[in-house]
């Protein structure tokens, strides 16, 4: 049962990773994730700078401060160890006109980040809602904040961790798998305060966790191997000279917020898992026939003969498909219709929010229907137009027969 039970799981998972890179394609998530590269790599030097302008006067503190920023940047980006503390020591002679400056920076860099951030995910979860220019603006300085915390905490773990390090050095025999942790543990604390803070809607705490631990894993091993990369192609980005580094970090800004848009696309299906698998009833005989079984079951509801499904009258609030054995459709006492494997009946009274127009009731044993709640249709009928268009032809045939039979 347990085997079973998990290789549903594993299928469904599958389908929403399936289903999240066509709607990371349809979105066009590469273009947005320039635009975002570029505002978060304006943004990455003045948040440095500001952390020595804040620190630079604690001569004790400075330097575990600038070490902890030294082994964050080891951390998130692949081989990368071109800042040392002197090349952020020198904005601390000019305390008050760097710190200005700086702060500057950071607030407008980061807000600017954040809108561009906030409309990408406007976009991902189809959030129409409209909001003012200054609540807009309000958000981005709030998440501006957030995001010089989480950088500060950040900076904090990255401390601790060197001084656990300095403390037991037996723990450097396994320092290479302790530094994959600490990247794994970083790229999760961002991908949470991400999910959380620039959805438009309140996401699941298990939705933001799984999509959170996905992208960690996939920035993790793409850090890995892109370091390996440099390593082996140390001419690689030679073309634009000294600002070879630079490129470099573009490149990973913009593989890092790739990501973090599929994990918003992933939050996005694990939320419309149970459109993902329906729909595909209404996608014809083929696209039915590669539903497994183990997937469709957890939907279905067993029949027996003579069963009533509901009477005339009844509300109208779900709509049923045929997965096996045949109902009937009865007015007045009689069977106008039977309905068989592959045939859906009682959206009409759905659609309409109508009293049901007749009565059905099952005709053969071990009938088995799957229960499509009006939630569940209309998420259907918003995200596949080819489905709409499926219903309207059926719903046309039908009208034509009901003519014929007149």
């Amino acid at each position: 049962m347990a085997f079973g039970r998990n290789n549903v799981s594993n299928g469904i998972t599958l389908v929403i990773l399936k289903e999240s890179v066509k709607s990371f394609l349809r979105n066009n998530n590469f273009e947005m994730s320039i635009a975002l590269a570029s505002y978060g790599f304006f943004a990455i030097f003045p948040l440095l700078f500001f952390m020595s302008y804040i620190f630079g006067s604690y001569s004790g503190l400075f330097g575990n401060v600038m070490h902890g920023i030294e082994s964050l940047i080891y951390h998130i980006f692949p081989n990368l160890n071109i800042f040392t503390v002197r090349d952020f020591r020198f904005p601390t002679g000019y305390k008050i006109t760097w710190g200005i400056l700086c702060l500057t920076m950071i607030v407008v860099s980061l807000m600017t980040i954040s809108d561009s951030l906030r409309t990408a995910f406007f976009r991902i979860f189809n959030f129409k809602q409209e909001i003012s220019v200054i609540k807009l603006q309000l958000m981005n300085f709030a998440s501006a904040v957030i995001i010089i915390t989480l950088f500060l905490t950040l900076i904090a773990i990255e401390i601790l961790y060197l001084h656990i390090m300095n403390r037991f050095p037996e723990v450097v025999y396994q320092l290479y798998n302790l530094n994959i942790l600490m990247s794994f543990v970083a790229a999760v604390l961002c991908m949470v305060t991400i999910y959380i803070v620039f959805p438009p809607i309140r996401i699941k705490t298990h939705r933001v966790i799984y999509a959170s631990l996905i992208t960690a894993i996939m920035l993790v091993l793409m850090k890995g191997l892109f370091s390996h990369f440099l390593s082996f192609n140390p001419d690689y980005g030679v073309a634009f000279g000294s600002l070879k580094m630079f490129f470099i970090m573009i490149v990973w800004v913009y593989y890092c917020f790739l990501v973090i848009l599929f994990g918003a696309e992933i939050i996005v299906n694990i939320g419309k898992r149970d459109v993902l698998v329906l729909k595909r009833l209404f996608l014809g005989a083929e696209a039915v026939e590669t539903i497994p079984e183990t997937f469709i079951n957890r939907y279905i509801k067993q029949f027996n003969k003579d069963d009533v499904v509901f009477h005339e009258g009844n509300a109208g609030d779900k709509m049923y498909f045929v997965v096996s054995g045949s109902v009937g459709i009865i007015r007045n006492n009689k069977v106008i219709r039977v309905m068989k494997k592959g045939d859906y009946f009682g959206e009409m009274s759905m659609l309409l929010d109508a009293p049901r127009t007749a009565t059905v009731k099952i005709m053969e044993y071990d009938t088995r229907l799957v229960e499509i709640s009006r939630e569940n249709f209309d998420a259907i009928l918003r995200e596949s137009p080819d489905i709409v268009l499926a219903i309207l032809k059926e719903m046309a045939s039908r009208l034509r027969s009901t003519n014929e039979r007149i």
